[in-house]
């Protein structure tokens, strides 16, 4: 495909491939945009037509059917997610590969490995775990004020706004992470500073990459909310800023958590952003897998994807529990 075309071309070639890779990332962006616009166009002719007050009815009533419709999907779900784990832990269980998980061939070994020893994947837990947490915390304030701005005060602008803020989510990771080459690669004006090869650089293309997603929740909170309160606010002499403090802020709070959460599950294992932006010493949890696999460890891979799926398992029960005490259609799997 072509973003892993353009990854190859970068990573054989190096910097003197830049303009080859840059004119297929451009390529790229033009179609992302193209199915953007298209989605936008679509979304505009069925405004109007869909009556968003009504309740969710079922589509279908399966009756007597229905336990062996349920039955078929448990067992879909238990091939697609199931086996994939299993084999990842019978992988990550034995000590070489190829050998049959037993309970004579059991060792730990390389998770004690992985977790413990290996200095580069201990670092690539921290970094990942600052990275996406430092994204989710930022993009949380962001979303609330966005959010805001969109639904009052943007008007015909809204649309072409979100469809730049979308941009950056539809186009492939490494056309982004391209993008924040060609940007940063030099000092920035005025003040002289490259954050080219640091961690800022990786921070700013996930704050860039997934700002959409840490908008939806909040858009769909703000535009639940009547305007009285704000016009009772600009009654008493509150300036936005207040306004924003201590009427929307605590308002869409919960549903700028919940993005938060959703952000940090996305970024924690992100790969295709930060496999052209980490340097030495701020390598991340994909960046480690990927060469892991690639270095004929599958083993120790294995080892680091089983332990990044159950930190990724128990930040999900987490919002699974805040989602009981939050409004409704906020989790997309509570809908």
């Amino acid at each position: 495909t072509l973003p892993t075309l353009i990854y190859r071309r970068l990573s054989s070639f190096g910097p003197s491939s830049l303009g080859e890779t840059a004119a297929l990332a451009v390529l790229v962006g033009v179609v992302a945009a193209l199915g953007i616009v298209a989605g936008a166009l679509v979304a505009r002719r069925q405004r109007g037509k869909v009556e968003i007050e009504r309740p969710l009815e079922p589509f279908w009533h399966l009756g007597a059917a229905r336990p062996f419709v349920a039955a078929g999907l448990w067992l879909l779900l238990a091939l697609k997610l199931g086996l994939p784990l299993l084999a990842l832990l019978s992988e990550a269980l034995t000590p070489a590969l190829g050998v049959a998980l037993s309970w004579q061939t059991l060792t730990f070994d390389k998770f004690s490995e992985v977790l413990f020893r290996q200095a580069v994947t201990i670092r690539a837990f921290r970094n990942s775990l600052l990275f996406a947490g430092a994204a989710a915390v930022i993009l949380a304030f962001v979303a609330i004020a966005f959010a805001y701005a969109l639904e009052r005060r943007m008007g015909k602008l809204r649309r072409p706004i979100e469809l730049m803020i979308e941009l950056p989510y539809a186009l492939p990771g490494v056309v982004l992470a391209i993008a924040c080459i060609l940007i940063f690669l030099k000092p920035l004006p005025l003040i002289g500073v490259s954050i080219y090869g640091t961690p800022f650089i990786i921070l700013f293309a996930y704050l860039a990459r997934f700002l959409p997603l840490a908008l939806k929740a909040p858009v769909a909170a703000m535009a639940q909310i009547e305007a009285h309160h704000e016009e009772a606010a600009k009654l008493d002499g509150a300036s936005l800023w207040q306004m924003l403090r201590f009427i929307v802020a605590p308002i869409l709070a919960p549903a700028a958590a919940v993005s938060a959460l959703m952000v940090f599950l996305v970024a924690f294992n992100e790969l295709t952003v930060s496999a052209l932006l980490w340097s030495s010493g701020t390598e991340t949890l994909g960046v480690v897998l990927f060469s892991l696999k690639e270095a004929g460890l599958a083993g120790e891979a294995a080892a680091v994807a089983v332990s990044a799926s159950a930190i990724i398992l128990i930040a999900m029960l987490t919002l699974d529990l805040l989602g009981r005490h939050l409004p409704q259609n906020i989790l997309p799997w509570r809908l």
